[in-house]
């Protein structure tokens, strides 16, 4: 057995193959750390600076959309504030012109109402006049048949005062 160590295996393993594979190995090794671990850990590093520029950038814009969303949240609150004003001051706004309405409705009412009151008072008034000047003629026509004579000028006065005295204690 010169030189080869045999395994109770599978495979048949040499103290040169072993060496070698060791320098191959090692060769390789240092070759990928000079040439491919420089570019791959530059390309790495990129990636990395990439990426923590990427999530600086998302945090950025999450505090800025926050912000945003937190003013546009008190745009939305002020702008509420101001309709239930607009909304207040319209309700009063309606009140006063319902109360003003009916102020004047009822002062329109009253005042129609006295009117009306002394345009009665005027025809009730009449009215005792006509009823006094017919009240006068019948008397003075009957009491010319009565007494079947024609009354003077001073006769129908005297008669007419007396019916008129009578009318207006019958009031």
């Amino acid at each position: 057995m010169n030189g080869t160590i045999l395994a109770e295996g599978f495979v048949d393993v040499s103290i040169p193959t072993i060496v070698w594979a060791w320098v191959t190995f090692l060769v390789t090794l240092w070759a990928l750390s000079k040439v491919a671990w420089p570019m791959l850990q530059a390309k790495m590093e990129e990636r990395e600076v990439r990426i923590t520029e990427g999530l600086e950038k998302a945090e950025k814009a999450e505090k800025h959309a926050r912000e945003l969303m937190e003013k546009q949240e008190e745009i939305l609150q002020e702008a509420r504030e101001e309709a239930q004003k607009v909304i207040a001051e319209g309700r009063a706004a309606a009140e006063h012109v319902r109360k003003q309405t009916l102020e004047k409705a009822q002062a329109d009412i009253a005042t129609e109402r006295e009117r009306a009151k002394k345009e009665i008072d005027l025809e009730r008034v009449k009215a005792i006049d006509e009823l006094k000047r017919t009240a006068v003629d019948l008397t003075l026509e009957a009491a010319g048949r009565v007494i079947e004579r024609e009354l003077n000028e001073e006769d129908h006065r005297r008669l007419a005062a007396e019916v008129i005295g009578r009318v207006e204690s019958l009031k």
